[in-house]
């Protein structure tokens, strides 16, 4: 579904990313984590990845929030059930002033969760967020690495030096595959 929905490449066509860099590729996951058919999909694979112990997901809104709540919903019918929370690009100026909205609490042992990665700095910030926020962070698990720019290691760095790992559920060569597999 990410091959269909979410993978763009035209013939001679450059992407501007997030980071300011140019792509002849660009992976909008929001068509498909917003897409009713991918949801319970998205909920199911992204819970079998979710480590014992933890008790909520959540990520950097807007990518993680999607994927956070499919997982939430997904896993109210199993025995491990999940809250979802998101990490706010700001905290608030106003009330507790918190970094992270929804059901996570301090002390509450959790999962990052995002929708792409490139260099890893939106998913690095994010645990940094939720340390601050006294969240454990038991493991990353994105989506959909780009494999490039080095962020695969950037987050395996930041995550093992807390004593975390970082697991990606989709590659972009391996979309790239589908995508050139669905056109031929």
């Amino acid at each position: 579904m990410l091959a269909r929905l979410s993978y763009f490449r035209e013939p001679g066509k450059q992407f501007r990313l997030a980071s300011g860099r140019l792509s002849d590729y660009y992976i909008e996951c929001s068509l498909t984590t917003t897409h009713a058919a991918a949801m319970p999909l998205i909920g199911q694979v992204v819970h079998a990845r979710v480590p014992r112990g933890a008790v909520a997901i959540g990520g950097p809104t807007m990518g993680a929030d999607p994927i956070a709540s499919a997982v939430a919903y997904y896993s109210a019918g199993t025995p491990r059930p999940l809250s979802w929370f998101s990490v706010r690009k700001t905290a608030k100026e106003h009330g507790a002033r918190r970094w992270l909205e929804g059901s996570a609490q301090s002390g509450d042992a959790v999962v990052v969760v995002e929708d792409v990665i490139t260099s890893g700095g939106s998913v690095i910030e994010a645990v940094r967020k939720c340390g601050e926020e006294g969240l454990r962070v038991l493991r990353a698990v994105v989506l959909v690495d780009r494999e490039e720019d080095g962020g695969r290691e950037r987050v395996e760095r930041a995550l093992a030096d807390a004593g975390s790992d970082f697991e990606a559920v989709f590659t972009r060569s391996a979309i790239e595959r589908a995508w050139r597999a669905a056109r031929a």
